[in-house]
């Protein structure tokens, strides 16, 4: 079996959007799933597997020639406490069955993280994810993100909550922190184009679109794009547990999750400088061209969200 993918997470907000557009480039994908699942496309297939469980990647990653690896442990309720200790089983996991099977590249999307900086322990683990990726031995593209917009990530949820439910806006220590948004269809686009271009492989990217905002400016600009007016309140302090019990309650999202996001906000996320433009050869949408395309697309409503989110 040639050129297969295997694909975790599939059910995922940026796994499913990856396996939507794989589907469009009719290639072989097999979807890692802890339960059967029926697909339409007779080009995708499942397989019964678990990350935590090491025999079964080995019999997932059999064949294949590339893995999406978007798994993360933090929206797992009961096991909120290690999540991290559970994100380094799980890759170290992956990274063995994909040596043990001869795989060839492993294409994974992380948080961008600032090494100046103290990262939460959210970002910490992200990080510590991406380092064992890059050295277990296996091709590899990275992609780092910071605020993804689009209809279900729990970022973007957050942000959507918090500036459509409350006409006066808290906003703590973070409110200076820088951060460089980018579309969901662009992270896809990136995502999906590399594996057709081999100069990526052994190469990590920060992705983001031209416009670098405080999460004050982000939230004031998103407020104007949506036509609502609203008052915003610095506070000194992160109140962390307060604002993460607020927005919780607020968003589509699962609480825990929103609890160890928060907690990011006082990093910066800001992109480096690269070739990505020469490369792909397009160049991310703006913010507000963004909240337009959402809007547009006539999803940008608290309504449409019927389950919550579990992990961004």
């Amino acid at each position: 079996m040639k050129n297969m993918i295997l694909l975790t997470g599939a059910t995922g907000f940026i796994g499913s959007h990856v396996l939507k557009a794989l589907s469009e480039k009719n290639v072989q994908v097999r979807c890692l799933v802890r339960r059967p699942v029926v697909f339409e496309d007779p080009n995708i297939t499942h397989v019964i597997g678990d990350v935590l469980d090491y025999n079964s990647l080995v019999r997932a990653t059999e064949g294949v020639d590339t893995v999406y690896y978007f798994i993360h442990m933090m929206g797992k309720q009961k096991e909120q406490e290690k999540f991290d200790i559970l994100d380094r089983i799980a890759i170290e996991n992956m990274v063995r069955a994909c040596r043990f099977n001869g795989v060839k590249r492993i294409i994974h999307l992380t948080g961008i993280t600032n090494p100046q900086e103290k990262l939460s322990r959210h970002l910490s683990s992200r990080k510590e994810v991406e380092e064992i990726i890059r050295n277990s031995g296996t091709g590899y593209t990275i992609f780092r993100a910071s605020v993804i917009m689009g209809r279900g990530g729990a970022a973007f949820e957050i942000l959507d909550a918090a500036v459509r439910k409350l006409p006066i806006i808290p906003v703590f220590s973070w409110a200076s922190t820088k951060v460089q948004p980018v579309h969901i269809e662009d992270v896809i686009r990136y995502l999906v184009e590399c594996l057709d271009k081999k100069e990526t492989i052994n190469r990590c990217y920060d992705i983001g679109c031209s416009d670098v905002f405080t999460y004050k400016e982000l939230m004031q600009v998103y407020a104007n794009e949506l036509g609502l007016k609203r008052i915003f309140v610095s506070i000194p302090g992160s109140w962390h547990r307060a604002s993460s019990f607020i927005l919780g309650k607020l968003a589509p999202v699962n609480a825990d999750v929103v609890h160890w996001l928060i907690g990011s906000l006082q990093n910066s996320m800001v992109c480096e400088q690269s070739d990505l433009g020469e490369i792909f050869g397009f160049e991310p949408i703006s913010f507000r061209e963004s909240i337009r395309k959402i809007a547009h697309q006539n999803v940008l409503k608290p309504e449409t969200m019927r389950r919550k989110i579990s992990n961004g």
